[in-house]
């Protein structure tokens, strides 16, 4: 009831207290008209408040039966939710522990009606308690889906949305190019080992039936060389088994600053008394989100990629720098070799591509694996004349989500 209504209402029964008692008193003085009189008024007074509720009251009902209002509402939710079933990717809400298969796509994908039962929430949350946790690609019922997630909140409760779409035909295609590089490269590498292999065993046998000192002196150096290339196609092999058998990272939270500081004093152990020089900026007191050990790895094996491009050039320099950007902690690591030359830049990243004589072209395509399963990116900073302070070789950069926001 508004302002005015209300002063009318209150004003009429005063009115109406104040007439009855004249009316009152008329009649016991036996003034009978005036007693009428009185009377009368208080009953316009009474009509007067009543016509004033029930006038609101009507209108607050028809306002709730208004058919525009009712019809419009209903309209613009049948045209939402025809947009959604029309939008070919599935849609999942999760409110509580209850999760939605939003439009028809979902409902097919789910095989539900309306929510996803027990069992398929289970398979779907996996350990993780909400949507927000399943990773940015799930597999489900043998397609490959991108995840993009949100997150709503409202009146105080949290909701998450889910976007799943299908990246089946992309991941094949992927992994047949992935596949026919990868044969690309073993047959390069094992025809590289093997030829000169067969070679040298043919002639340590031929040498051997002359039966000379000088014979099977030629023929025990042709025979060191074989096992030395034996050796190095062994170490090819557990370079290939230790990218193809990675574990998922088992990530926690890590204080950043004292991780550093082991993965620097073990840098130096390595490549001080080689006159690499570590230039090293205390890093923010922040706490990360990474499996340890995986990022050791990672990190490490850029380090040593540095230090061997620093010792190409004069005053072998390798500079680690951490800083922090919005919800991330960036990692950047430079050296002051040659740099990467632009022809080759977009194979460093292959499995087995190398251009050092002794490499195994593991590194950098481990590093980004990991990083790869920690949701994050390896990436190659471009060369930019401008910034004076970068050093002259290659510059990578990682991120690592913090734990604090």
């Amino acid at each position: 009831m508004d302002y005015r209504r209300l002063i009318i209402v209150l004003g009429a029964q005063v009115g109406i207290f104040a007439f009855g008692a004249l009316g009152w008193m008329a009649l016991t003085r036996s003034l009978f008209a005036s007693a009428l009189l009185c009377g009368l008024a208080a009953l316009a007074l009474v009509a007067l408040s009543l016509n004033t509720i029930s006038l609101r009251q009507v209108r607050e009902r028809i306002g709730r039966l208004a058919p525009g209002t009712t019809f419009t509402s209903e309209l613009s939710r049948r045209r939402l939710q025809l947009l959604l079933d029309e939008t070919p990717s599935p849609l999942l809400l999760q409110t509580g522990e209850q999760v939605i298969a939003v439009n028809r796509a979902a409902r097919r994908l789910f095989d539900v009606a309306y929510t996803l039962p027990v069992a398929s929430r289970k398979a779907l949350l996996d350990k993780n308690e909400n949507l927000a946790g399943i990773g940015h690609q799930l597999r489900w019922k043998g397609a490959t889906y991108a995840v993009h997630r949100a997150e709503m909140t409202e009146a105080d409760r949290t909701s998450f949305l889910a976007v799943l779409t299908d990246i089946s035909a992309d991941v094949r295609a992927a992994e047949a190019t992935a596949l026919r590089d990868l044969l690309r490269v073993l047959n390069h590498e094992l025809m590289n080992a093997l030829t000169p292999v067969a070679s040298m065993s043919k002639s340590a046998l031929d040498l051997l039936g002359d039966d000379t000192e000088a014979s099977r002196s030629a023929a025990i150096r042709a025979i060191e060389r074989v096992v030395a290339r034996i050796e190095g196609l062994h170490n090819f092999i557990n370079a290939y088994r230790a990218l193809t058998y990675l574990p998922r990272p088992v990530v926690r939270t890590a204080n950043l600053a004292e991780w550093l500081d082991v993965l620097r004093e073990s840098f130096m152990g390595q490549w001080a008394d080689k006159g690499v020089v570590l230039n090293y900026v205390e890093p923010p007191a922040t706490s990360v989100l990474m499996d340890e050990d995986q990022m050791w790895l990672c990190a490490g094996n850029l380090l040593n990629n540095a230090a061997q491009a620093a010792l190409e050039g004069t005053d072998p320099t390798v500079r680690l720098t951490v800083r922090e950007v919005d919800d991330t902690v960036r990692l950047r690591i430079e050296d002051s070799g040659n740099g990467i030359p632009a022809s080759e830049i977009d194979q460093i990243f292959m499995p087995f591509y190398t251009t050092k004589a002794t490499g195994t072209g593991v590194g950098l395509s481990l590093a980004r694996q990991i990083m790869q399963g920690h949701g994050n990116e390896l990436v190659l900073k471009a060369p930019d004349p401008g910034d004076l302070s970068r050093l002259s070789g290659a510059c990578f950069e990682l991120s690592l989500k913090r734990a604090d926001v």
